[in-house]
């Protein structure tokens, strides 16, 4: 007799399995700039790439970065900044996706007219879920039932002249417990509209003129979010001075920084 597991894939590994069981959503971000009482619609188009029906539920949830980047997941209406309850699913919150379709979904969203405005930027995120499980099979053989769970986040800012500001705010290196060379870099977006961006990590041996790269930084923040930004140098690094540079471009006109850091092998 086959075993069956199930398993729910979540928001961030929907990607990964949408050959064995479907759900595609684009676009994964919904931004609304409307003042207290203003209304508008967006739409989210719902792919079905497999060869059965596809049930979905939609449901709400509140979010939040970590300082590490990664998204925290509450239940709605759990923090100040929640926006679910100015969302609404039309023409309704469970439909069916037949085999090989597109659908688009309206998401219309609603400003109350006593909207705290000092909460510069609202966010919310919506789930799409599949309701009858896709069937798949693992490494071993095994049979898996698989449920896919797809979250667009939605942002909302009041129409106004936005401030848009990321600065640094601490650049250190140290050891980590494995004696790892580590340089930790962390920001801070101090204005009042959502803000991503790069940052570019430049090294320089003071000792011999060498320079090198390392890896491309990405980062996403919210008003008043610090970010940290890590890079742990190649083990087989030349013992010498060193002066790393982190170049820090964000916002819509690329706005760029720069900040130093000397340090010793």
């Amino acid at each position: 007799m086959k075993k069956f597991i199930l398993v729910l894939v979540g928001l961030f590994m929907a990607n990964q399995i949408q050959a064995q069981a479907g759900i595609s959503v684009s676009p994964g971000r919904l931004y609304y700039k409307l003042n207290s009482g203003a209304s508008g619609s967006q739409y989210v188009s719902l792919t079905n790439p497999t060869d059965k029906e596809l049930e979905v539920g939609v449901s709400f949830s509140d979010w939040e970065y970590e300082p590490s980047g990664n998204n925290k997941i509450v239940p709605a209406n759990t923090l100040p900044t929640s926006c679910t309850d100015w969302i609404q699913i039309l023409p309704s919150s469970y439909f069916v996706v037949k085999p090989g379709e597109t659908k688009q979904v309206e998401v219309l969203f609603k400003v109350p007219a006593a909207a705290n405005s000092s909460v510069p930027v609202h966010t919310g995120m919506i789930f799409f879920t599949q309701l009858n499980p896709g069937t798949a099979t693992d490494q071993n053989g095994a049979a898996i039932q698989v449920t896919v769970r797809m979250g667009v986040k939605v942002y909302h800012s009041f129409i106004k002249e936005n401030k848009v500001v990321v600065d640094f705010v601490d650049f250190t290196s140290y050891a980590d417990d494995n004696k790892n060379k580590i340089i930790e870099l962390k920001i801070e977006n101090q204005g009042d509209l959502w803000t991503d961006g790069k940052v570019k990590w430049e090294l320089f041996n003071n000792s011999t003129g060498k320079k090198s790269t390392l890896k491309e930084s990405e980062f996403y923040t919210l008003p008043k979010d610090i970010r940290i930004l890590k890079q742990q140098l190649p083990a087989d690094l030349a013992k010498g001075n060193y002066t790393v540079s982190a170049i820090l471009t964000y916002g819509e006109n690329d706005l760029i920084k720069i900040a130093e850091l000397e340090f010793s092998l």
